[in-house]
């Protein structure tokens, strides 16, 4: 195994990687070769770290998240791939009215990671009495479907990324730029049903 990748196995242990697996069992076409060195990224901490550590040592890398809009290569990729299984879903803040009968809450501040599926994202506002209808036909991830999407733009307030140079950043939707950043998580404003 060339050093570059070593060194990547080694700060993560090797437990974490699969070498030479094989992608279209990732994607929902069921088309792909093999990935050089595969890892799934659980955190938005090991997924800042792993893309850190590939642009310092000059490897391609690729990030996915579901799988479900993408086709690779029979090929493959020579490089290093990663799954981005990153998960947190948190309400940061309510807007809404206190009168005698309780609390009426109108909109909330939903931060979730770009790793987080529409389809889980949509559970948990149902689960949260939030509109989730708006998500209702979308698949894929919330990372991929923000560069794409005019209506989860639309309801985003804010998107935190990884620069090209390694910055996290917090942008506008309009600012998000395919070849300049990688999504970390996204702020969404969200109205209550």
């Amino acid at each position: 195994m060339d050093n570059k990748y070593k060194l990547i196995v080694d700060t993560f242990g090797k437990e974490r990687f699969k070498f030479d697996e094989i992608l279209k069992d990732y994607t929902s076409l069921e088309v792909g070769g093999p990935a050089k060195l595969f890892f799934i990224a659980f955190s938005v901490s090991e997924l800042r770290k792993i893309i850190e550590m590939c642009r310092q040592l000059k490897l391609p890398f690729f990030i996915f998240g579901t799988g479900s809009k993408m086709m690779i290569s029979d090929l493959g990729f020579n490089g290093l791939v990663v799954k981005n299984r990153t998960k947190n879903l948190e309400v940061i803040s309510i807007k809404g009215k206190a009168t005698r009968i309780g609390l009426g809450i109108e909109e909330a501040l939903i931060e979730v990671d770009s790793g987080v599926s529409l389809t889980k994202f949509r559970e948990f506002l149902k689960e949260q009495n939030l509109l989730s209808d708006q998500f209702l036909n979308m698949t894929g991830s919330v990372g991929g479907n923000l560069f794409t999407s005019i209506v989860l733009q639309s309801l985003c307030k804010s998107i935190k990324v990884l620069s090209s140079d390694d910055q996290v950043l917090e942008i506008a939707p309009d600012k998000l730029r395919l070849k300049q950043h990688i999504i970390l998580s996204a702020v969404f404003r969200i109205k209550a049903i």
